[in-house]
């Protein structure tokens, strides 16, 4: 009876484990796959330099998390006012990756001044009116490639979820950064706040109250109808939640509404999850 070296039986059991994960589309690992150690730990805080800017966010790196092994990863963008810390104890995505061995980073913005309707509304958060020197954007970007050259991370499942001002910032990344990031799911945002021109079809799940007092449901209506038009969605239904499909590059546009205010609702979490699994990268 042939028997398998040790080393060989250690390489297959990786590749299972990396490839039940992947359903219909494969893994792209990182760079940061020939590490040969990686730090894990809940509530990692950390800092990176950003044009001379000290940028601070939180990682969660479960102990299921493995070196050689590509994990999903997951961006959680937090309201105005509010802050990384402060997202890691409301949004719950804490407990469903220890299950489910991905790796969330929850960026801390800086001060900004946001104006709707005449109104202007000042705290800590992120830039969403431009991508031309948007500090936010060029924030992301290194954040992610630091993140891949340190970690084990699957380039095909690479998520941004956000409530309020980070769900709008959430849509400005599925519009610029869609050659990244596969999949986008804005809480109690409204609409896109800029020109949007992403490169290819981006699945998109949004969550929005009808009771919300501070962003106007019109708005996430807007945003919904926007991006069932830029992924060229083809066939609508419906289960609790608008299901637009038949979309350009196998894209879809989900909406759930309820009967909620401007706040993270209960469900959400575990149902973007359950998405994002849906819709990695398949490019």
């Amino acid at each position: 009876m042939c028997r398998l070296p040790l080393m060989m039986i250690a390489l297959v059991n990786v590749l299972a484990a990396t490839f039940s994960y992947a359903g219909e589309v494969a893994p792209r690992p990182s760079a940061g796959c020939s590490t040969a150690t990686i730090e894990t730990g809940e509530r990692l805080e950390r800092t990176i330099e950003i044009d001379g800017v000290k940028r601070s966010y939180i990682l969660d790196v479960p102990s299921r998390v493995q070196a050689h092994v590509a994990a999903p990863l997951l961006f959680d963008f937090h309201g105005l006012g509010h802050s990384g810390g402060g997202v890691w104890n409301v949004s719950g995505f804490r407990d469903i990756a220890k299950q489910e061995a991905f790796i969330t980073v929850y960026p801390d913005g800086l001060p900004v001044v946001l104006r709707r309707d005449e109104k202007k509304f000042e705290g800590t958060g992120w830039e969403i009116g431009s991508v031309d020197g948007n500090r936010d954007l060029k924030f992301t970007t290194r954040l992610l490639d630091l993140i891949e050259q340190t970690y084990c991370i699957d380039r095909a499942r690479v998520y941004a979820t956000g409530f309020s001002n980070g769900a709008y910032f959430s849509h400005l990344l599925g519009c610029v950064m869609s050659d990244r990031i596969a999949a986008i799911a804005p809480v109690s945002g409204g609409r896109i706040p800029i020109e949007c021109k992403p490169s290819r079809g981006v699945p998109v799940l949004i969550h929005h109250g009808r009771q919300d007092e501070r962003i106007p449901l019109a708005d996430a209506h807007k945003a919904r109808d926007a991006w069932i038009e830029l992924n060229q969605c083809r066939d609508h239904s419906s289960n609790g939640c608008e299901w637009h499909r038949e979309c350009r590059d196998g894209a879809v546009v989900e909406y759930c509404e309820g009967d909620f205010m401007h706040r993270w609702p209960q469900e959400a979490t575990a149902r973007i999850w359950e998405f994002f699994k849906q819709h990695p990268m398949k490019q």
